[in-house]
C-alpha cells in the first residue's frame, strides 16, 4: 500500500515560518563544522605551502628533520652528489631562515620572519613573480614580500608604492622591490623572498664562519623528461651519504601534515568543534523532526489504522529528514564559502573550500538529519493508534 502524495515533502514545507527556522537551524550546524573543518584544513595545508611550490618531484633533506620548523640543515654537496645520479636534471638549494630572522619597520619593533632563497639561476621553486623581478632582485638589500604577511611587518599593500618602505632585516636595510603569494600558517607570520646572494648578507654567521650558502635546508630534484622517479629516488638513497634522506615531495607534505595533525594542539581543538557541531545538528534536528511528528501524530495514528506499517513511516521520516539535510546545508555552503573568502583574505590562511570539502560535509549533514530522524520516530513506530484518539 503506497500513498501517490509526496507527504515527506509537504510535511517539511507546509509552513513556511517553520520551515525556515529548521532550515536555519541545519545551516548554523553546517556552517560550524565547515568552519572547523575549514581551520584545521588551514592548519595542513599553510604549512605545506612552501612544499607545493617547490619545482621538481624530489626533495633531499637532512635525515634529522622531522618538520619545516625543525630547521635541520645539511652540506650543499649532497645536492651536487645528487646531480650524478642518472635521470637528474637539476638539483637545487633551497634556504630557508625563520629562527633568526628579526624584521624591523619604521619605529616597529622587531618580529620574526621567514626568509626563503634560492639561486638566481635555479628554477627552483614556481612563484611567478621571482621571475618578473629577478633583475630588481640581483641588487643588494633586496626582497619580495609576502602579500599575505600580518600588517604589523608594515609592507606596503598591493597598489602602494614599495619606496616608501623602510625595513631592517637583522640590522641591515632592506628594501622591497615587489610583491609574491605564498601564504601564512600558524608557525609562521610573514614571507620574504631574496636571492642566495643577499641571504648569505643577512644570515653570515649561518654556518659558524663558513660560507653561509653552505648549509642547505632542502634540495629540489626535477627529473629528466623519461626517467623513472621510483628508479632516480631508490638510487639517490642508495648513493647519498646517511645523512640525508630522499623522498617525493607527495610522501614529505604527508609527512609534514600527519606531524601538525598529531602533534598540534590546534588539529585536536578544532577536530573536537566539529564534533560537536555534529552533535549540535543532532539535537537541533532531533527537537525539529519530533515536534513535527507530534503535530500530526493524530494523521499518523489513522494511517496505522487503516494499514501502514512500521517501515512506511521510519521511510518517510527519513525522507524528511535527507530532505532537511540538503535544504539546510544548501545556505550554510554559501554563507561558509562567503566566511572561507574573508578569512583567507584577514588571515592570509589557505582557506579552501573544494568540491571534497563539499561533499563530506554534505554527508556528514545527511547522517546527522538522518540519526536525529531515527531517535525521534522511535515514539511514533511504538504509538498505539487506539491510544491516539
Amino acid at each position: 500500500m503506497n500513498l501517490r502524495t509526496p507527504l515527506a515533502w509537504k510535511n517539511l514545507t507546509h509552513d513556511v515560518r517553520r520551515l525556515a527556522v529548521a532550515v536555519s537551524g541545519v545551516a548554523f550546524a553546517v556552517i560550524l563544522i565547515f568552519m572547523e573543518l575549514g581551520f584545521l584544513n588551514a592548519l595542513l595545508e599553510s604549512t605545506v605551502q612552501v612544499i607545493r611550490r617547490l619545482e621538481g618531484e624530489i626533495v633531499i633533506l637532512s635525515r634529522s628533520q622531522y618538520a619545516l620548523i625543525a630547521a635541520e640543515r645539511f652540506d650543499i654537496r649532497r645536492i651536487y652528489d645528487a646531480r650524478d645520479v642518472p635521470g637528474v636534471a637539476a638539483a637545487s638549494p633551497v634556504y630557508l631562515e625563520s629562527t633568526a630572522a628579526l624584521l624591523r619597520s619604521g619605529d616597529s619593533r622587531g618580529y620574526p620572519i621567514r626568509v626563503l632563497a634560492v639561486r638566481e639561476e635555479d628554477e627552483a621553486i614556481d612563484i611567478p613573480a621571482l621571475q618578473g623581478s629577478r633583475d630588481a632582485l640581483h641588487a643588494e638589500a633586496t626582497a619580495l614580500a609576502d602579500v599575505t604577511s600580518r600588517r604589523k611587518f608594515g609592507f606596503p599593500r598591493l597598489g602602494q608604492p614599495l619606496e616608501r618602505y623602510r625595513g631592517e632585516l637583522n640590522g641591515q636595510e632592506l628594501r622591497l622591490v615587489g610583491h609574491f603569494h605564498l601564504g601564512v600558517d600558524f608557525a609562521t607570520d610573514g614571507n620574504l623572498l631574496m636571492t642566495a646572494a643577499n641571504f648569505a648578507r643577512y644570515f653570515p654567521h649561518r654556518a659558524a664562519g663558513d660560507d653561509p650558502l653552505r648549509l642547505v635546508d632542502l634540495g629540489i630534484v626535477r627529473l629528466s623528461p623519461n626517467a623513472n622517479a621510483n628508479e632516480v629516488l631508490a638510487e639517490l638513497s642508495r648513493s647519498l651519504p646517511d645523512d640525508v634522506e630522499a623522498m617525493s615531495k607527495e610522501r614529505l607534505i604527508e609527512r609534514e601534515m600527519t606531524f601538525w595533525r598529531k602533534n598540534a594542539p590546534l588539529g585536536y581543538i578544532f577536530m573536537v568543534g566539529a564534533t560537536m557541531g555534529f552533535v549540535v545538528g543532532v539535537v537541533i534536528c532531533y527537537q525539529i523532526v519530533y515536534a513535527d511528528i507530534a503535530d500530526h501524530m493524530r494523521e499518523f495514528a489513522t494511517l496505522k489504522a487503516i494499514g501502514y506499517g512500521s517501515p512506511y513511516f521510519l521511510g518517510l521520516v527519513l525522507r524528511q529528514c535527507l530532505y532537511l539535510s540538503v535544504l539546510g546545508f544548501l545556505p550554510g555552503l554559501a554563507v561558509s564559502f562567503v566566511a572561507y573568502k574573508i578569512l583567507e583574505r584577514v588571515t592570509g590562511l589557505t582557506m579552501d573550500l573544494g568540491p571534497l570539502l563539499a561533499l563530506a560535509v554534505l554527508g556528514v549533514t545527511a547522517a546527522m538529519c538522518v540519526i536525529s530522524g531515527l531517535l525521534a520516530v522511535s515514539k511514533l513506530i511504538a504509538a498505539d493508534p487506539a491510544d491516539l484518539f
